[in-house]
């Protein structure tokens, strides 16, 4: 669904504004080889690390200590 400018409230409209510029920042951002060369050997080394163990509530729980405050 496209969204219409004129129907969006001003408070919308600079959010709006605002998460196009963010768009537009991270796509200049990835377009630069640098960066994005270091963004991709940030995933391959995340890719490459064991994943945490999952826990049930249960175990979760037991693991957790009630703070006193």
């Amino acid at each position: 669904m496209a969204l219409r400018r004129e129907d969006l409230s001003p408070e919308q409209l600079e959010r709006q504004k605002a998460l196009d510029r963010s768009w537009d920042l991270a796509q200049r951002d990835l377009a630069d080889p640098e960066f994005r060369g270091y963004l991709d050997q940030s995933l391959r080394r995340l890719d490459m690390t064991e994943p945490a163990p999952i826990l049930t509530r249960e175990e979760y729980l037991a693991q957790t200590t009630v703070s006193d405050e």
